[in-house]
């Protein structure tokens, strides 16, 4: 579990203004994290996640993800954004904070679980609130209660 997701995982991102560079953010620390191989790769599976069907949630949210052969190890990020990234949304509002997945080719039942399991957590406006909190350990607490 803690190598799906520990401290390490919470980023601020504080220059990205659309949706790519996010997505680049997002990539290039799960690089130098060692969770994937090819940062263009990878940011490119996120676009066509994307591309095929918007991850935009509620709530200033959204949970971008992609099952690619450039995942050597499943991941979850939580990143909070310091200018909101426009984003197609339930609710119309931009982004703010994205809960992101790299899922591996194979094994991939496992990882879908888990992003299952968080978009029903995410349905729950507590949920979201601690997830968009400055609080380090409450959202491990959180993202990790939800998975177990």
């Amino acid at each position: 579990m803690n190598n799906v997701f520990n401290v390490e995982h919470i980023l601020t991102d504080a220059h990205s203004t659309s949706q790519q560079q996010a997505f680049q953010f997002i990539a290039e620390h799960a690089h130098q994290l060692g969770y994937i191989d090819s940062v263009d790769g990878f940011a490119r599976g996120l676009q066509a996640r994307e591309a095929h069907d918007s991850t935009g949630f509620l709530g200033g949210m959204a949970v971008p993800h992609c099952k690619s052969a450039h995942v050597k190890t499943p991941a979850i990020f939580v990143v909070h954004f310091a200018n909101p990234i426009e984003w197609d949304t339930m609710d119309d509002e931009p982004v703010t904070t994205a809960v992101s997945l790299a899922i591996p080719e194979s094994g991939a039942e496992e990882s879908l679980m888990m992003l299952t399991k968080l978009s029903r957590a995410m349905m729950k406006p507590d949920i979201r609130n601690t997830l968009q909190q400055n609080d380090t350990q409450a959202i491990l607490d959180t993202i990790q209660h939800v998975i177990a």
